[in-house]
């Protein structure tokens, strides 16, 4: 069977810069799978080639049958593909339940002039979305807020209000940058059973970008592993924590620390 989503030697430059090489990717219906690497690596280039916020330069990116490159934003999220940022752009002086409902409107068949006429299929599709935008606040403990503004929330909450945002779009692959960032010990608990819970009721598959590694080791089934835009390792979590090249671009070769040691 092919793959849900299937990348093929996607690259990209920025001038001199080859900021992502050759990556390669496949993620099967229901996978959680992670990519790390050091800042500047190469992982939210990855994402943004992915949403169409860049254009690869080579390769292939296929979800579920469907080519996406060249294709405007909108239209992969359309195809199923929703993302979070990893600097938040919620809506800030949206209501939490405004800016779900925005993220629902993705999957309407109502136009504009069924909206000023109000027709029954625009009534319809308008009540079916705010009990999905209630039905994915309830999911995140946000639904007894749902008048508050986005700008108003904590940090934690307004990463969940960001997710709950993708969610609402009906994605076939979920991609989360960064989702722990700023998140205390406690957040980072709920986030791992949030994303693991969101994987199995729903049926999601799950692509994160992540620098804690608490997070990833625990919940990624695969990793990739970029550094300067090249991919070094692909493997389980236990393979990728031994794998030298991996240790080498976190760490540093032996000379290089030595050196630091002697400074």
């Amino acid at each position: 069977m092919p793959a849900l989503l299937d990348v093929s030697d996607i690259s990209i430059s920025f001038g001199g810069l080859k900021a992502v090489q050759q990556f390669n990717l496949r993620l099967e219906r229901g996978d959680l799978q992670g990519i790390i690497g050091p800042n500047g690596a190469g992982k939210t280039t990855v994402f943004n080639l992915l949403t169409g916020v860049y254009r690869p330069h080579s390769g292939s990116m296929v979800l579920d049958g469907k080519r996406l490159n060249g294709l405007r934003p909108h239209r992969i999220a359309a195809a199923g593909l929703a993302r979070t940022f990893q600097n938040i752009r919620l809506f800030p002086n949206l209501t939490m339940l405004d800016n779900v409902r925005i993220a629902c409107h993705l999957r309407v068949r109502h136009g504009m002039a069924m909206s000023v006429l109000r027709s029954a299929m625009h009534v319809g599709e308008e009540r079916a979305i705010m009990l999905r935008a209630e039905e994915l606040l309830a999911v995140f403990d946000l639904l007894d807020r749902k008048y508050e503004l986005a700008r108003n929330l904590p940090y934690g909450d307004q990463r969940r209000l960001e997710v709950a945002r993708a969610l609402a779009t009906e994605p076939k692959v979920l991609l989360l940058d960064e989702p722990a960032a700023g998140m205390n010990a406690q957040e980072k608990r709920e986030l791992r059973q949030l994303i693991r819970s969101i994987r199995e009721q729903r049926g999601l598959t799950i692509l994160l970008i992540e620098h804690d590694m608490g997070v990833v080791m625990d919940i990624c089934e695969r990793i990739t592993v970029l550094d300067y835009g090249q991919t070094i390792a692909i493997g389980s979590p236990a393979e990728i924590q031994t794998h030298p090249k991996v240790i080498e671009a976190y760490l540093g070769t032996p000379a290089a620390l030595a050196a630091d040691d002697r400074a």
